[in-house]
């Protein structure tokens, strides 16, 4: 994903990620199979919420402000964001509306629980992104792994299993949610 380093967390998620998210849809053929759905999702930047409605895969509705019972939640420290900016390495933020398929959509309707994802940069440090299903807190994991495992996942470079299994990921908390996510990955 080439994103202009001088970006704005504005318009990276009101302009860039939605944009972004329509032509892989297209590219994908995944529009077709979407048809009758509808996706939503808030992101949360900081307390700053932006949210997304996505209807049949191909009619997004962005805007600032929040939405009540979204399937998916995510939320993010500005300085986490900004530095995912600078690094490009986005790729774990904007995977599930990128790259929504019927599959994920079906996984993503039935979900409830949370996860955190604890990605390692280079630098040492790190970037923490918390996504909530369907409004349901419990049950929940904790995925850490390095950014660019996290990378190659949403590439579908690697899966979660092989990951996990390499020592590239470590879970904590509810395994058996855990599995329950892996569909949004492969």
């Amino acid at each position: 994903m080439d994103i202009p380093k001088d970006i704005s967390i504005k318009d990276l998620l009101l302009d860039f990620s939605p944009n972004m998210a329509k032509k892989m849809i297209e590219k994908n053929g995944a529009a077709a199979e979407l048809a009758g759905t509808e996706f939503t999702m808030v992101v949360e930047v900081s307390g700053d919420k932006y949210s997304y409605v996505v209807k049949n895969g191909t009619d997004f509705d962005v805007k600032e402000g929040d939405l009540d019972n979204p399937m998916v939640r995510m939320s993010i420290s500005k300085e986490d964001l900004q530095k995912m900016i600078d690094t490009n390495s986005l790729d774990m933020l904007l995977g599930i509306q990128s790259d929504l398929n019927k599959t994920k959509y079906d996984t993503l309707k039935e979900l409830k629980g949370s996860f955190v994802a604890e990605l390692s940069n280079d630098d040492g440090s790190t970037v923490s992104i918390k996504t909530v299903f369907n409004g349901s807190e419990t049950p929940s994991a904790v995925f850490k792994m390095k950014t660019s495992d996290s990378i190659a996942l949403v590439k579908k470079e690697t899966n979660p299993v092989n990951l996990f299994m390499s020592g590239g990921m470590q879970i904590e908390g509810d395994m058996a949610f855990a599995m329950r996510t892996q569909p949004l990955f492969t």
